[in-house]
């Protein structure tokens, strides 16, 4: 047995944000999901800001999950003081709900499947499928630029839920598989509500991310402690608040730079509270 494979043993739950940090920075994957080590707010911060900012896209998700269970909202939403929320709010009423598919529909949906001798985790903001027809997921976004086509495209999420969708389907629809080319993927973007873009998948796409997706999974795996080492775009560190264990306090990000935030925002994971699926 290898030192990395006694670091991350079989049975590993990996994720779309693990294996996204991994790309990032492995150090950042080490100190997060391996050992686990508590952020050390910078100094010159203030952590009520902090929380207060990485807490703002955590109640639209639980908003927009309460309404989908038929939940009134309406004095929820106008107690808020916060101008941002409301405003999110308002404009994901606008969101066309009408026009996914109508057969099931589930709101903070998790699925975990097996990859090799790991398992990958994927928590669909909203899921539509039609038993043997389409199958869409919405994820809600907060951040604050639009990313690229070409970015969405390629984004670990994409392809993680993508994947999971398919490996998972026969389960989330009750025996019916779901083909990959009837499988979507729709970004919302809170900031930009008219400027939604879909991931469409395929019978391609999906055979090369099981390739991938295994691939980088036995990549990190085997991977000594030692090798878990901190990124060379030090653009990465000005907002990840391990930057003080590397030494990094002065990195300055680039302008417009995607930060850490979209991770931490969506992944609160219990896993207890996972059911795993049965294959």
């Amino acid at each position: 047995m290898t030192e990395g494979a006694g670091l991350i043993p079989p049975g590993y739950l990996f994720s779309q944000h693990s294996l996204n940090t991994y790309l990032r920075c492995p150090r950042r994957f080490l100190l997060k999901y391996v050992e686990q080590q508590p952020w050390p707010m910078p100094a010159e911060e203030d952590p009520l800001d902090y929380e207060a900012h990485l807490a703002r896209g955590r109640i639209l998700h639980h908003w927009l999950a309460r309404q989908h269970l038929g939940l009134e909202m309406e004095s929820i939403v106008a107690a808020t003081p916060d101008p941002s929320l409301r405003a999110w709010w308002l404009a994901a009423q606008r969101f066309e709900r009408a026009a996914l598919p109508q057969g099931l529909r589930e709101a903070e949906l998790p699925v975990v499947v097996p990859l090799g001798e790991y398992r990958l985790y994927a928590r669909y903001d909203y899921l539509a499928l039609d038993p043997g027809g389409d199958a869409v997921i919405v994820d809600w976004k907060t951040l604050e630029t639009r990313p690229s086509a070409q970015v969405l495209r390629q984004r670990i999420q994409t392809r993680v839920y993508l994947y999971t969708l398919i490996a998972a389907g026969h389960v989330l629809t009750g025996g019916a598989p779901i083909a990959p080319e009837r499988a979507a993927m729709l970004y919302w973007f809170a900031n930009f509500p008219d400027e939604p873009f879909t991931v469409r998948y395929s019978a391609q796409a999906y055979a090369r991310d099981a390739q991938q997706l295994r691939a980088l999974v036995a990549e990190i795996v085997q991977r000594p402690r030692e090798a878990f080492q901190r990124t060379e775009d030090t653009r990465l560190c000005a907002r990840c608040n391990y930057r003080s264990l590397c030494g990094r306090e002065s990195a300055q990000a680039a302008p417009g730079a995607e930060d850490w935030l979209d991770e931490d925002i969506d992944f609160n994971l219990e896993l207890e509270e996972i059911q795993e699926l049965e294959y």
